[in-house]
């Protein structure tokens, strides 16, 4: 066993990750935003607090901002630590931090040609995991958190657990979505029509990014999987009606009916450290 994967399976022992629950709940009632459905909630934000606190990098570039709770999160977990916050969408933000650098262009467009060694990348952002990968890799970030890890019978986008699962995820969605996305898909065609000029490339990024389905071969997922050198899905504090890992407590005393609610959304949030 190389001695960073021993050191990583030290830091990452149940023992080693109830210790730190204490400090987390003091810090997470704090949290600006108390209701915070569609994004991070409780499980998933112990998950990235323990991570960061072992890792300690120098750089956290977080994909999919929404309300912005996470943000506030990798703030108050390392306060000295620089952050680059990226979505597409930034209206949404509820809290907006001073020291964060704000994005909307995609993770995959920026560059990231001088960053510290030690940087992590948090997704949060429902783009395939296989893509945001090979992407880590171009940049040479070693470390990924990606948040909704979702299992094959859930999810609307092709993640890295579905792959270890042998799934290749078709993406159904509604009837107006696909006349909608048909429609965009005309308006680019019209376009490459009337100009020689126009690249579509940005349009058919929207529209794949519509239309998610993916498949793979086996020699894909085995190089997938050679890249990685280290993956662990964080169990959920409390047994939960989902087949997971072994939960990290039997109960939990929590006053907040809010958080009690919390407990129940998971997401198979992982740490995946690449080679």
């Amino acid at each position: 066993m190389k001695r960073n994967t021993f050191d990583l399976n030290a830091k990452f022992s149940y023992k080693k990750i109830n210790s730190e629950l204490k400090n987390f709940l003091n810090i997470y009632k704090k949290r600006p935003i108390k209701n915070n459905d569609g994004g991070c909630r409780i499980n998933h934000a112990f998950a990235i607090y323990y991570i960061l606190k072992k890792l300690k990098p120098k750089l956290v570039i977080e994909s999919g901002v929404y309300k912005g709770q996470t943000t506030w999160l990798i703030e108050k977990t390392l306060p000295k630590t620089k952050l680059i916050c990226i979505d597409i969408n930034l209206s949404q933000r509820k809290y907006v931090s001073k020291k964060a650098k704000y994005s909307n262009i995609d993770f995959k467009f920026h560059d990231f040609s001088k960053i510290p060694l030690n940087t992590l990348v948090f997704f949060d952002d429902h783009v395939n995991h296989l893509d945001r990968i090979k992407e880590t890799n171009f940049f040479k970030i070693k470390n990924i958190i990606f948040e909704d890890n979702y299992n094959n019978k859930d999810g609307d986008f092709q993640t890295i657990k579905q792959l270890y699962e042998n799934h290749k995820f078709i993406h159904n969605e509604s009837f107006f979505s696909y006349i909608k996305t048909f429609f965009l898909f005309l308006k680019m065609i019209f376009k490459k029509i009337i100009s020689n000029k126009y690249n579509a490339f940005k349009d058919l990024d929207i529209i794949k990014n519509r239309i998610r389905d993916f498949y793979f071969y086996k020699n894909y997922k085995n190089n997938i999987k050679n890249n990685i050198n280290f993956y662990f899905e964080f169990p959920p504090l409390v047994k939960i009606k989902m087949k997971t890992k072994k939960p990290l407590l039997k109960k939990i005393n929590l006053r907040s009916s809010e958080l009690f609610q919390e407990l129940k959304f998971y997401n198979y949030i992982t740490f995946i450290k690449l080679k």
